[in-house]
């Protein structure tokens, strides 16, 4: 049988007391969660039970408050006013006040901001606003003066009725991790510049050997008819614009293959201060009237390791970079030399710079000077602020290029408006005499006497004019284009010569394998390579194929007869040299 359902009245009843009843708590709860009460009496079963509220509420404080130490964040409360109502451990420890000292006091007393962009802080703001919330990046200056990179999380703090709202922020200190990738985006920006020079590098050495060619020839051919002009006065004075137009443009050839470190280098302990001097010298007889050139070299300076043309090449590019700096006006450029020892503290691996003592060589000047986005690409090849047709861009690069080919380092300061500075390292030589300052120049070359020369070359050009001058100085020649013919005439007997000279860059069979060819089958037979670039991979390759000379085109008359002398008259039978 059913139970008899209960009436309405009785529903609205038991409904009106569970209301009234829940009425109760939430008073009783909104009491508890404002303060309003400090304990709380409840009737139960077994009695009535008393609980402290305020007692509660302090173990929770001190319970957070534990929590919050241990956060190795920094954490910080303020109120509405800017003043701080709470600071942990790990907030003294990273802006060095106390918590007693803090509390209180207006936040800007604990550090300054230093927003990354102008427009972050008002964005920042507008986030608070609308979100409640803002997380970024920005500089916090500490009272002591030292700036570090923060990252922060700053929130809107939502409390009860009767109770003051603020603000709350978690701040990281992330100084090291800045640092970090500063570092790290130094090295790839270095490496992206090492693999453009080296890709440039490739580009010009290949132009190079193709120019070199090409000057080469002219420079033979303007000779042979030197020669036979002895007697036309104004054909000599064409052939000698000639000349003059052929060796800038090999100079020119130089400076690129001196950027692309693959030029014929020849170092020696040299004297810093008598290049230094010589430079100034230079500079003073080539430059304009209204500018004074000083030169001061400490006694102390010492020698190093180095090619005295590239170092001399180095300083008045420098010189004359600086001259340009002056656009006309008057000034000065300074350059000194001494000896420095860089300890660990002034060492920079950055840039190469280890421990040790090195010669430094100082250019400075008082021209307009250079901002730092010119800085970042003043040794980058044919990067010019000058007009066009002012300059090639290439001064500079030649010079970081020559630089870091003798192990030194170059470390560059300016501002605008207040000239430029240029500092030079190099490592000292060990404890050897330097280089006397003249060069020993070349015996007089004898005559060929009929001698048969066998001359390779895939530049036919190249070929017939080298040809022509070797039969100018009294030997026979066969001149090859085809390497493999050529090879194959000399090692079946075919062909019986004194001295073979090839090219080493050509299509089909190098310089090298001919060599090695020869110097196998005919250990006797001496050979001779010209390269338009030489490094000392390609001196030990040679050495290693029983090549006896190698001489760098473009090759005058002086370079290719010497070499031939030097094959046939042998520095030791030097007094024979003029024997008939």
């Amino acid at each position: 049988m059913r139970a008899p359902s209960p009436t309405s009245a009785a529903l609205l009843a038991e409904n009106g007391a569970l209301r009234a009843r829940l009425e109760v708590a939430e008073e009783t709860l909104h009491a508890i969660r404002t303060g309003a009460v400090d304990a709380l009496v409840v009737e139960t079963s077994e009695g009535t039970q008393i609980f402290m509220l305020q007692g509660l509420e302090a173990e929770s404080n001190r319970f957070r408050g534990e929590i919050l130490a241990q956060v190795s964040d920094a954490v910080i409360t303020i109120d509405d006013d800017q003043r701080v109502t709470y600071v942990n451990a790990a907030a003294e420890r990273q802006y060095g006040v106390a918590a007693s000292e803090a509390l209180g006091r207006r936040l800007s007393e604990m550090f300054q901001y230093r927003w990354l962009r102008h427009e972050d802080e008002a964005l920042a703001a507008a986030a608070l606003r609308e979100t409640g919330c803002w997380r970024g990046e920005n500089v916090h200056v500490k009272r002591s003066g030292e700036a570090i990179h923060v990252e922060s999380s700053v929130s809107r703090l939502h409390v009860g009725e009767g109770m003051r709202s603020g603000t709350l922020a978690v701040i990281r200190d992330i100084t090291e991790r800045k640092e970090a990738e500063q570092g790290h985006a130094l090295l790839e920006a270095q490496l992206r510049e090492a693999q453009k020079l080296e890709a440039i590098g490739t580009l010009a050495g290949g132009v190079a050997h193709d120019f070199n060619n090409i000057l080469g020839t002219i420079l033979i051919n303007a000779e042979l008819a030197r020669q036979d002009a002895s007697s036309n006065i104004q054909a000599l004075v064409s052939l000698t614009e000639i000349e003059k137009a052929s060796r800038r443009a090999r100079d020119l050839v130089q400076q690129i293959l001196a950027f692309s470190r693959r030029q014929l280098t020849s170092r020696q302990v040299v004297s810093v201060p008598s290049i230094a001097e010589e430079c100034a010298r230079l500079l003073r007889a080539g430059l304009l009237g209204g500018m004074r050139i000083e030169c001061r070299c400490a006694a102390d300076t010492p020698s190093i390791l180095a090619d005295a043309t590239q170092l001399t090449q180095v300083l008045l590019n420098l010189g004359v970079n600086a001259a340009q700096a002056m656009e006309g006006r008057p000034g000065s450029i300074d350059i000194r030399a001494d000896g420095i020892a860089l300890d660990e503290s002034s060492a920079r691996p950055d840039l190469g710079l280890r421990p040790g003592r090195y010669a430094r060589i100082v250019v400075s000047d008082t021209g307009h000077g250079m901002d730092a986005a010119t800085q970042r690409r003043i040794f980058e090849p044919f990067f010019t602020t000058r007009p066009p047709g002012k300059g090639t861009g290439l001064g500079l690069s030649v010079v970081h290029g020559i630089v870091q080919a003798h192990e030194g380092a170059i470390v560059v300061h300016s501002e605008l408006g207040t000239g430029s500075r240029f500092e030079l390292y190099f490592p000292r030589a060990n404890d050897a005499p330097a280089a006397p300052d003249s060069t020993e120049t070349a015996a007089p070359a004898g005559e060929g006497h009929g001698r048969h020369i066998l001359y390779i070359d895939d530049d036919q050009p190249q070929l017939f004019a080298s040809r022509r001058m070797l039969e100018r100085w009294g030997y026979r020649v066969s001149a090859y284009f085809e390497q493999r013919e050529a090879l194959d005439a000399v090692l079946t007997g075919k062909l019986r010569v004194d001295l073979v000279v090839t090219d080493f860059n050509m299509s089909g069979t190098s310089g090298l394998e001919i060599a090695k060819a020869i110097h196998d089958a005919l250990p006797d037979l001496p050979v001779i390579m010209v390269s338009g670039y030489i490094n000392d991979a390609l001196r030990a390759q040679a050495a290693a194929a029983g090549v006896r000379e190698l001489i760098a085109k473009p090759q005058d008359r002086e370079g290719l007869r010497d070499a031939v002398q030097n094959i046939f008259f042998p520095p030791e039978k030097a007094p024979d040299r003029n024997r008939r």
